[in-house]
């Protein structure tokens, strides 16, 4: 029996594996020294805030409110990613000024640094790429921003990427600086991934400058 595109639109993807992982990130993100975080003080708790608020969104929303959810889950993103982005400017100041940061805060505070980083472009890619999860799974997408290697198979529209596969993404992607598989189609998507390269490359530096620094 022929699948169909209307066929392979009738499930949806599980809301769990993202929120978990947004979960992980504000944990993350809330276990930074404070001054690493924007703002400091109760500042820190917006984030882990907002996640909370999501998974309860997510969590009882009907299908047709999701895109509320997604608002949502896009307005986080673009808070974790500059509340990142200052984390990474404070460690390049340890290195280069005259922060007197411990090497071993250095190392921890970087490594946090960078898994959130990878958690959150999975988010930004997951919500972006062909309108978000609810049109991907209703088989009602909009533009295209990825091409995975499955969309090149015989009758790609039985596959849909999930979360994790933008996790993959965006982790291959803050490794190699290139997704080995999966090709960006649009110029936002290009950009969100040249943004995610540039932030891994500084926390690798940070942690090679340590390193350097230890040897001598």
């Amino acid at each position: 029996m022929t699948t169909t595109r209307e066929d392979a639109g009738s499930g949806r993807e599980s809301r769990w594996p993202p929120l978990v992982a947004l979960l992980l990130a504000a944990l993350l993100e809330l276990s930074l020294p404070g001054d690493l975080i924007l703002g400091g003080g109760w500042i820190r708790w917006i984030i882990p805030a907002l996640v909370v608020i999501l998974i309860v969104v997510a969590a009882v929303a009907p299908l047709d409110e999701s895109d509320r959810r997604r608002r949502l889950g896009v307005t986080l993103a673009a808070l974790v990613t500059v509340a990142n982005a200052v984390a990474i400017g404070e460690l390049v100041y340890g290195i280069v000024g005259e922060a007197g940061f411990e090497g071993k805060y250095l190392i921890v505070a970087a490594l946090q640094v960078w898994f959130t980083n990878v958690i959150v472009f999975a988010m930004w890619f997951w919500e972006l790429d062909g309108g978000g999860p609810r049109h991907r799974a209703f088989a009602a997408p909009g533009p295209q921003e990825f091409l995975f290697a499955q969309y090149t198979l015989p009758q790609p529209w039985t596959w849909r990427p999930s979360f994790l596969d933008y996790l993959y993404l965006s982790f291959s992607n803050a490794v190699s600086f290139a997704a080995a598989d999966v090709l960006p189609l649009r110029h936002r998507m290009k950009a969100l991934m040249a943004l995610e390269s540039i932030l891994s490359l500084l926390v690798i530096l940070i942690i090679a400058a340590r390193a350097i620094s230890v040897l001598r």
